[in-house]
């Protein structure tokens, strides 16, 4: 539904309710709202923390603690356990309000009709007896009886389940019978596909007839994404894994020889360091904050799957109007044949719907003696045929005193529509046409004027040609870039319009577009079979003619080539290409019908909020990636040292409240704000990567390999010379936490960017909340060592300051490591290095 300002009153029209009336019934009714979804509780956010399978096996491991005697372990365990509850709960309530927060600024609108004023309020303001008019594309905001109704279809699916159109009418034309009752009802929920109407409300909210059963039809759940699905499903794997690792370590070690209590131990040492605790709250996070950077840039996103898709998309479908144009029409060329028919065609012919119609007002505001107002006052509406997106014209039947009485017919729409309805003499039409080709090829957007004296609506010959108008809509600024942008990034845009060709050509070489193949119309798709149309699809870039039903082919034969489509979509006819489309986007003034089916809404209405989310898509995807490595090269360090310790008959170098301290306190926050990294340079310069692309690429498991194998290398060195030389594991072990809780705090730098050197990215200060988590790292860090009784329950003892040298020279050693295999990574692709770690 088109944006209605207030409108002057109407003294001849309906009147609707004054103010007084819709407080005082709003006060016996209610708000216009049905039940609301259920709300995630704050404590089963809380209680949620606790249901991972990774977390069991962390209790596990308290409880043999327990009943080992080591109390001082079960402590410790228990309390990391807690605070990384309270963290994972802060996170995901925090997480969930920006969610929630973002669906609310979805607010639905309706026009009504009140003191004789069309106005625009949202929909939970209705009252009964309030009057609302209903267009094609609305969503009947309550249940109500029809007083008029021009051709007016709705889809009654969410009620009957039946998708087919039932045609309605108003109150006084409908016959007393039970079947006629309820056609001459509108129901809270049904869609109008055509027509106009106008609708007295007499039931809201839960006295609704979707009211009633409003528990069956509650909001669906937001489903995961197929990146936390993949992330879900790899900590179930992990979590086997760990376990069964365990098991067949104690049976081994058992087979050995080794004490039962000292291989259980050991086992369970080691699945506590196979366990990133932090991994899915963190990518959660990373997410809903994503939603909240595009939000930023006009672009609101409705569902969490639209933010990992959109780093995937290869092809953008757009119209033209509103979108890569301003939507802002104006009457710049007009050629009349009989200028006074052609003005009250313009006015009579006119609902004031869209920019069109508003084009026509004021063209013949400044131009019709005595305004266009004084000329609709004047005359009556008989009937209509209003335009769709499939016959593109209207057909307005009138009568006035300026006619003698005489029923005429005004007739607007596509010029080539227009002239098969006329009586033309051959040159004449063969003039009109050269005319049309010739404005169409200067971009305007073309109109054709007719009318007819007598006959009847649905007889569609017989009228008279009275004029051409050509109508300028300027591109929007920033389109151009925005699509060059794109190209670079290996995206197509295609246009997709129902525009005339010529017209659609000279948009598409304005902003950028590659026309060099030819465009096509809406019948030579039509003629297509579906094996050609994939062929056509992936050269053409302008569409024009094109109707509802042929966007959806235009899609499916996109995806059957394997593109990711983004398709941007305004009308209730959109829905079905906006719903098979990879992400469905709308702009802000769109249909009710077609935003409930959109992933995301551009509320400036510009093409270049599309390139910006896509944009932030790749971005977000990025940094999960960094994530993703950075928390498994912690873990697998730990597990390489313990279990090269194990098969070398040591003790373990790290202890489970060790291990944990790391992992929840030193690197828990770091985790997080590692996915808050800005853009890097040149990430719109890359290829689209592929959806099917797992999120641990070679860089990353190259970068994993590095570090575990580094820092394993050092530990075992170090913990070994200790161990069997000094005969003191004690301080062996406390090197051993010291330097893994401090080299991830120092590598954790080179995470930044897994593509650019650390020297040559962007300032430290581009992620403040990054630099508060490492100094937080390694505070906690340092802490066992300075707070006695903390050192004791941790089992570390004070380092000399040689052992910390030992410690900060081998992370400043690591980080040049990591550097390197960056580096070496970069000179073995096959890529030039500027693309060798494209995504």
């Amino acid at each position: 539904m088109n944006p209605v300002a207030e409108s002057p009153p109407d003294t001849r029209g309906p009147q609707g309710l004054t103010e007084a009336d819709v407080l005082e019934r709003r006060a016996s009714f209610g708000e216009n709202r049905l039940p609301s979804e259920d709300k995630v509780s704050a404590w089963s956010i809380l209680f949620r923390q606790f249901a991972s399978p990774l977390v069991y096996i962390i209790l596990a491991a308290a409880g043999i603690s327990l009943a080992l005697g080591e109390f001082g372990d079960f402590a410790i365990i228990m309390a990391v356990v807690l605070i990384d509850v309270i963290l994972g709960f802060v996170q995901e309530y925090q997480a969930q309000r920006t969610y929630v927060a973002l669906k609310g600024l979805l607010k639905p609108t309706t026009t009504v009709i009140r003191e004789g004023r069309r106005r625009e309020v949202e929909v939970w303001e209705l009252v009964p007896g309030d009057l609302v008019t209903l267009a094609a594309g609305d969503k009947a905001p309550a249940d109500g009886e029809l007083l008029e109704a021009t051709r007016l279809s709705l889809i009654e699916a969410i009620l009957t389940g039946e998708s087919e159109p039932v045609t309605k009418h108003a109150e006084d034309t409908a016959e007393d019978t039970a079947e006629e009752a309820r056609d001459t009802r509108v129901f809270m929920g049904s869609t109008v596909v055509v027509g106009r109407g106008l609708m007295r409300v007499d039931a809201t909210g839960t006295r609704t007839e979707l009211g009633q059963i409003a528990a069956s039809l509650r909001a669906r759940t937001e489903e995961e994404t197929p990146l936390q699905a993949r992330l879900k499903a790899f900590s179930k794997v992990l979590t086997w894994i760990v376990v069964t690792t365990t098991a067949v370590i104690l049976v081994v070690g058992l087979l050995l020889g080794r004490g039962f209590l000292d291989m259980l131990r050991t086992a369970i040492i080691l699945a506590i360091a196979a366990v990133p605790e932090g991994l899915i709250i963190a990518v959660t996070v990373i997410l809903v904050l994503g939603m909240r950077k595009i939000l930023r840039r006009s672009g609101l996103v409705k569902r969490l799957l639209a933010v990992e898709t959109l780093g995937s998309v290869t092809v953008i479908c757009t119209d033209k109007t509103g979108t890569l144009t301003e939507g802002r029409m104006r009457v710049s060329q007009a050629e009349l044949e009989d200028p006074q028919a052609a003005l009250e065609t313009m006015v009579l012919c006119n609902n004031l719907e869209g920019p069109v119609d508003v084009a026509l007002w004021e063209y013949a505001e400044d131009t019709l003696p005595g305004g266009p107002q004084a000329l609709v006052d004047g005359s009556t509406r008989l009937g209509e045929e209003l335009f769709t997106s499939e016959t593109k014209y209207m057909i307005a039947a009138v009568t006035s005193a300026l006619f003698a009485g005489e029923r005429m017919f005004f007739l607007k729409g596509a010029p080539e529509i227009v002239l098969r309805m006329c009586e033309l003499a051959d040159q004449d039409r063969a003039r009109l046409l050269a005319t049309i080709d010739q404005w169409a090829g200067d971009g305007l957007r073309l109109l054709g004027l007719a009318r007819r004296r007598g006959g009847a609506l649905e007889t569609y010959a017989g009228y008279t040609w009275v004029g051409l108008l050509g109508m300028e809509d300027p591109v929007r600024d920033g389109v151009p870039e925005a699509v060059a942008i794109a190209r670079r990034a290996g995206i197509r845009t295609t246009m997709i319009t129902g525009d005339y060709r010529r017209t659609a050509e000279a948009i598409a070489r304005a902003v950028g577009l590659d026309v060099a193949a030819p465009a096509l119309d809406g019948g030579e798709v039509a003629a297509m079979p579906d094996d050609r149309l994939r062929e056509a699809v992936r050269t053409t870039s302008v569409f024009a003619r094109i109707r509802p039903q042929d966007k959806l082919r235009i899609v499916r034969a996109l995806q059957a080539g394997g593109e990711v489509t983004a398709m941007i979509g305004d009308g209730v006819n959109d829905a079905p290409a906006l719903m098979h489309a990879d992400i469905g986007v709308v702009v802000g003034a769109a249909t009710e019908v077609a935003k409930e089916t959109a992933d995301l809404i551009l509320l400036d209405n510009n093409f270049r909020t599309v390139v910006a989310a896509v944009e932030e898509g790749r971005v977000i995807f990025d940094n999960i990636r960094k994530v993703v490595a950075y928390v498994l090269s912690n873990s697998f360090a730990e597990v390489l040292t313990i279990f090269l310790a194990m098969m070398l008959g040591w003790p373990p170098p790290l202890l489970v409240a060790q291990i944990l301290w790391i992992h929840l306190i030193c690197d828990g926050p770091a985790d997080i704000v590692l996915g808050f990294e800005p853009r890097e340079p040149g990430v719109m310069d890359r290829q689209p990567r592929s959806r099917e692309e797992p999120v641990l690429d070679r860089l990353g498991a190259s970068l994993i390999a590095t570090i575990s194998g580094s820092s394993a290398a050092f530990a075992l060195a170090m913990f070994g010379w200790l161990h069997l030389v000094a005969d003191d594991p004690v301080r062996g072990r406390s090197i051993v936490f010291a330097s893994f809780a401090i080299n991830s705090m120092v590598y954790i730098f080179a995470y930044r960017s897994m593509r650019t050197p650390l020297l040559r990215m962007a300032p430290l200060t581009a992620n403040k909340p990054l630099l508060w988590a490492v100094a937080a790292g390694v505070i906690t860090a340092l802490l066992p060592f300075w707070i006695p009784g903390l050192g004791e329950l941790l089992g570390v003892v004070a380092l000399r300051p040689g052992e910390w040298a030992w410690v900060a020279g081998f992370a400043v050693v690591l980080l040049g490591i990591v550097e390197l295999a960056k580096a070496v990574n970069a000179r073995t692709r096959d890529l030039p290095k500027s693309e060798s770690l494209r995504m």
